[in-house]
């Protein structure tokens, strides 16, 4: 099927609106035209949704569309497109179908040769990725990892050999937990993490998942975290104690040379630490 989007129709157009993720300066001049113009919005929560409609003076019938009850709307939706009606979706914050519901609608209206419209705008994704100063020509995004351990481990277990940027959502009050999950996988990689993107308090993090964990311990607000990929070269391990050996004669603690060495190569503090260790007792 060729979608040919701007082609006069008398069936409908769903539209992925994005709205703000902090400042709502950040909605585009063509997100409120599409809002105004729609004959309706579903919106993941309508009571969120109101509030911003209401700040641009955009006033259409709201209907609830979310994780609960998309399945059960999405034909509801589709009969009101083929009747000519046109339709918006937003999400509470940023850009739908994104860690947020929609997915099984778009599926549904394209599968009946409806057409599907998305335009361009706010989402954490992107800036997260620009202020985080590492590499952004090529990212993997991965979005929430689950919510149990054993599985969020399974996950970060087959992303760890990944040569691309990765970029993850979460909430605060897991963050603890993911780093020290990505700490044992990925080792003490490079790390970024952006908190309340566009918002009064916004704050950047750039450093490795070792200061990471030592940094946060209470966060708040919505909080994206980028990890540097996978370097294929490998170091031997023996090679990387000798380092940490030479520091020391130079005047190094064994911890401040472990902390030095393991930053250096991206190796897990800890991990070099009982290695080094480990070699100082046989020796």
């Amino acid at each position: 099927m060729i979608q040919e989007s701007y082609k006069d129709s008398e069936k409908g157009t769903l539209y992925i609106v994005p709205t703000p993720i902090g400042n709502k300066d950040d909605i585009t001049l063509r997100a409120i035209e599409i809002l105004k113009k729609v004959d309706f919005i579903c919106a993941e929560d309508t009571r969120t949704s109101s509030i911003l409609l209401n700040m641009f003076n955009i006033s259409k019938p709201l209907k609830a569309c979310h994780i609960f009850n998309e399945s059960k709307i999405k034909n509801k939706i589709v009969k009101e497109l083929e009747i000519g009606k046109n339709v918006a979706l937003i999400s509470d914050q940023g850009t739908p179908l994104l860690s947020d519901p929609g997915y099984e609608l778009v599926c549904e209206v394209i599968k009946n040769d409806l057409n599907v419209v998305s335009l361009p705008g706010p989402s954490a994704l992107l800036p997260a990725l620009n202020m985080s100063g590492i590499e952004a020509n090529k990212f993997l995004f991965y979005g929430f990892l689950n919510s149990k351990t054993s599985v969020a481990k399974k996950e970060l277990e087959s992303l760890k050999n990944i040569e691309f940027t990765l970029v993850f959502y979460e909430a605060p009050h897991r963050l603890q937990s993911t780093l020290k999950l990505m700490q044992e996988i990925f080792g003490n990689r490079k790390i970024s993490i952006s908190r309340e993107i566009s918002k009064l308090h916004e704050e950047i993090f750039r450093g490795t998942v070792e200061d990471a964990i030592e940094f946060y311990k209470e966060p708040k607000g919505e909080i994206v975290i980028v990890v540097e990929k996978c370097k294929k070269e490998s170091v031997d391990i023996n090679d990387i104690l000798e380092e940490v050996k030479n520091e020391t004669k130079k005047g190094l603690s064994n911890k401040d040379a472990v902390k030095l060495i393991s930053k250096k190569y991206g190796v897990s503090k800890n991990l070099l630490y009982n290695k080094n260790e480990e070699k100082r007792k046989w020796n």
